[in-house]
């Protein structure tokens, strides 16, 4: 990307990190299905993480001016993005299961423990933190 950017131009992303996707109160299901979400990601080589690390990426890439602007969202009930985590997971389910990192029966009751959570309007949902990040590279 800083490559494709003239001398003065301005690089920018948005990447997420999900440290602080959390529910309250808590809920066991939440806790074991991220533990599995973060385990699966580690293996496939997927970063949830990598939104943290983006200011010093650009750093490190030349760019100077470095501007970064954290976001969190709170999903209220009937929010599109309240049930983003469980569909993640849902979306998942084939490749969990092939890569034995949960069996289906359990995955089930997981599942439907967040469901009958996030059902509930009175469950705080904190959405993951979006990292916008941009840089200038510099003119020579």
């Amino acid at each position: 990307m800083v490559a494709l950017a003239r001398p003065g131009g301005v690089v920018a992303l948005h990447e997420a990190d999900w440290t602080p996707h959390i529910c309250d109160p808590p809920l066991p299901a939440w806790d074991r299905l991220f533990a599995i979400l973060v385990t699966y990601s580690t293996m496939n080589s997927i970063d949830l993480f990598v939104g943290r690390r983006v200011p010093r990426m650009l750093r490190e890439a030349g760019l100077v001016d470095i501007r970064v602007n954290p976001l969190i969202h709170v999903y209220p009930a009937g929010h599109g993005r309240r049930t983003i985590f469980p569909e993640f997971v849902e979306n998942l389910r084939d490749r969990l299961l092939d890569q034995n990192l949960i069996e289906d029966g359990e995955l089930g009751e997981l599942l439907g423990d967040l469901k009958r959570h996030l059902d509930d309007p009175h469950t705080l949902v904190v959405s993951h933190m979006f990292l916008q990040v941009w840089g200038r590279k510099p003119e020579p």
